[in-house]
């Protein structure tokens, strides 16, 4: 067997059809089916059921592509240690970041990050936390862009923001004339909350105490724009990451800070902890850091209380 082989095993793996993964991996479909037919006869097993839907890893091609993308993995490693040991940031950057966060910071550092490292592939997928953890530990990801602590001992964290949590009022609900808000107003009724699944919804509902009154709507889309809309058209509040309000923080009365400890999240960038390119992530880090405002990041002073 070869890493060309397992890499068309993988392939294979992810994508569950032979003409996909032949085309993600630049061969003819004979050709990869044919590299893969003769790793299962090395074997002496089959690794994929066939079927008119595609293909399906057998028990113990489950297990065999587990192996196969750690081995891949290492032999990548050794690529990465020579790019760290001469200071280069080449190569491909698998990036996942959740939904309540890509729109607002993703476009603040992708430029900067393509003109910085010209000869850095980046892939950027929007996916849910959970997700991010399971691809970053079979290596799918490099990188994750998320909410922390997470308390995965395979994971390494790089905190990077405490972003404050801030309540947006519609014109005519009762909190619309407070000055500031605190944790136990949002026992007011009319909070718009994200679908369950959510991490920021959870956060929401860990700073109420889980008292939200029972008229609470749920909003099935996840999408925290349309919760804005929602508010500034109908009636209620909701809960608002401050990097999704940045422009208006400032100008816009209907948005309310709340009283000391400030509520904030954290942010962090997460890696596999046997992660190696260093060079990467710190340049990462530090174009994401000059993205934001300094008062963001996290360590500032501040009476600040993190919620998950």
């Amino acid at each position: 067997m070869n890493l060309q082989q397992l890499g068309y095993l993988v392939a294979l793996d992810t994508h569950r059809q032979f003409g996909l993964a032949a085309e993600k991996s630049f061969v003819s479909q004979p050709a990869l089916s044919v590299q893969v037919q003769k790793l299962e006869e090395e074997l002496g097993v089959l690794l994929f059921d066939r079927t008119q839907r595609g293909a399906e890893p057998t028990a113990v091609g489950a297990q065999v592509i587990a192996q196969a993308r750690r081995v891949l993995h290492e032999a990548q490693q050794l690529r990465e240690l020579v790019q760290v040991a001469k200071g280069e940031v080449v190569g491909e950057l698998r990036l996942g970041v959740i939904s309540t966060l890509a729109p607002y910071l993703v476009p603040r550092f992708l430029v900067g990050l393509s003109t910085a490292y010209p000869n850095l592939r980046v892939h950027i997928e929007e996916l849910r936390s959970e997700e991010i953890m399971l691809r970053l530990k079979d290596y799918r990801l490099d990188v994750g862009l998320l909410v922390t602590p997470l308390d995965d001992r395979l994971l390494h964290e790089l905190p990077l923001l405490d972003e404050p949590f801030l309540l947006l009022a519609s014109e005519d609900h009762p909190l619309a004339a407070r000055a500031t808000v605190s944790p136990a107003d949002l026992a007011s009724p009319g909070l718009w909350l994200m679908q369950e699944g959510h991490c920021f919804r959870n956060q929401v509902l860990n700073l109420c105490g889980r008292t939200a009154s029972t008229g609470a709507v749920a909003y099935e889309s996840g999408s925290i724009e349309t919760l804005k809309e929602l508010v500034r058209h109908h009636h209620g509040y909701t809960l608002v990451p401050e990097l999704a309000v940045l422009d208006e923080v400032d100008t816009n009365p209907l948005l309310k800070r709340f009283v000391a400890p400030t509520p904030v999240r954290e942010v962090s960038l997460v890696v596999h902890h046997g992660f190696v390119r260093t060079t990467l992530l710190t340049a990462l880090r530090e174009l994401i850091l000059a993205s934001v405002p300094a008062r963001l990041r996290a360590g500032k002073a501040g009476e600040k209380i993190r919620w998950r």
